[in-house]
């Protein structure tokens, strides 16, 4: 995938799992939002493997809530 198209990928992802927890109660959505952030931040430096699995989970997980 090239550069540009990760990053949008990624920032599309991001965005819409923080859009998912709008109807969280206010207390798991913070904790939520928080560590999708941490989560999100960690793997900002990860390698193209390790960046690919991850972006497939998070996929995974988004479609499945």
């Amino acid at each position: 995938m090239a550069p540009a198209a990760h990053v949008s990928a990624v920032r599309s992802l991001y965005k819409r799992i923080l859009m998912l927890h709008r109807f969280m109660p206010i207390d798991l959505r913070a904790l939520g939002d928080q560590y999708v952030k941490d989560e999100f931040r960690r793997h900002k430096t990860a390698s193209a493997e390790e960046a690919t699995r991850f972006m497939a989970e998070w996929q995974v997980r988004q479609a499945c809530c």
